[in-house]
């Protein structure tokens, strides 16, 4: 079964790319979704995603890394519990004012462990 894979390409053929379901990639590009998702952002489904992208414009101290790391690990558990098990959330902002989140993981169907990292910019 395949889905269409995230970020949304078109492959030589001109068709919509996809990714087979449940696989390595595709549990990757959910987690990526997961974290790059505003709550409210999804009409259908307002409760998902993450604070990550709210940090960005707010405090970048300890005190919210730290809660944007907790509320990661949430929502992860919450919403991909039955496709990963979570290893570690590390959410951490540079001196050179970069947030970089890194999300390790097992994929519960093959058993690899991977790591998404997402970098940022502050402004």
């Amino acid at each position: 079964m395949s889905r269409l894979a995230f970020p949304f390409t078109v492959t030589a053929l001109g068709r919509s790319a996809q990714v087979t379901y449940g696989s390595d990639e595709h549990v990757r590009q959910m987690l990526e979704l997961l974290v790059l998702t505003l709550p409210g952002e999804r009409v259908m489904r307002p409760e998902l995603g993450s604070p990550a992208r709210q940090l960005v414009f707010g405090p970048q101290d300890g005190p919210a890394t730290v809660a944007l790391g907790a509320a990661l690990q949430s929502a992860i558990q919450q919403w991909l519990g039955d496709v990963l098990t979570l290893l570690d959330v590390a959410v951490e902002v540079t001196g050179s004012g970069v947030l970089e989140i890194v999300v390790t993981y097992e994929v519960r169907s093959t058993g690899t462990t991977d790591e998404l990292r997402v970098r940022k910019d502050l402004p």
